[in-house]
């Protein structure tokens, strides 16, 4: 186990492990949640300001941002959001719906599931990609209202 401010990772064990690793974070008011699993990440997508164990890239730096639309708390554009992450050829976001600073945008292409891409808005560095998948528990992102990408 490996763990990082509000980070644990941890090494699965078995007959048939691999080189990969197992993400967790800290959610205040409900606990330790699953994230993730894979070989590694970027500190910058997990928001991260120092470099953890379990990153391959840098942690966030003082750089300017890319693009201005991308650091205002104001609910983004598919087109914004589009910019954030590289999506399969051929593939666009057809919407986005905000609730407080986090936006979900549904991906459209020649076979898009039912999946959203998630997006979090952090002060000081703007928008940044959360992750993707078909629903997120609202208690688990911080928000006590309802939001269409959440599933309860």
């Amino acid at each position: 186990m490996k763990c990082f401010k509000d980070w644990a990772a941890a090494d699965p064990q078995g007959p048939t492990a691999g080189d990969g690793v197992y993400l967790f974070r800290f959610v205040t008011g409900t606990g330790w949640k699953y994230y993730d699993q894979g070989s590694g990440w970027d500190c910058k997508d997990l928001g991260l300001s120092e470099s953890a164990p379990f990153c391959i890239s840098d942690p966030v730096t003082t750089a300017k941002p890319v693009t201005g639309a991308a650091t205002s708390a104001k609910c983004p554009s598919a087109k914004t959001l589009q910019t954030l992450v590289e999506l399969p050829k051929g593939w666009t976001f057809g919407g986005v719906e905000c609730v407080k600073d986090w936006a979900g945008a549904d991906p459209q292409g020649p076979k898009a599931g039912d999946g959203v891409y998630l997006f979090h808005f952090v002060t000081g560095t703007g928008w940044k990609y959360y992750g993707d998948g078909s629903g997120y528990d609202c208690k688990d992102l911080g928000l006590t209202e309802p939001a269409p990408f959440c599933i309860s």
